[in-house]
């Protein structure tokens, strides 16, 4: 599990873009958006850094909050 906080994620559109950009590294992902909060928690066995470059790509540079 990793959790991002995501300071350009404004809308739902943002959500449904970044959960977009996640399945495509892996399409059993579990993601959870909080829009309030700005952050996006992923269980996968994706690398962190790419989770991380997938979303910077996308125009959400993230920061990384929490691993486990």
């Amino acid at each position: 599990m990793a959790k991002f906080h995501v300071p350009d994620m404004g809308c739902g559109g943002c959500v449904s873009t970044i959960e977009r950009v996640l399945k495509k590294l892996d399409p059993e992902a579990r993601i959870a958006a909080d829009l309030g909060a700005r952050t996006v928690a992923i269980e996968t066995p994706v690398a962190v850094e790419a989770l991380q470059d997938a979303l910077r790509k996308a125009g959400f540079p993230a920061t990384l909050q929490s691993a486990a």
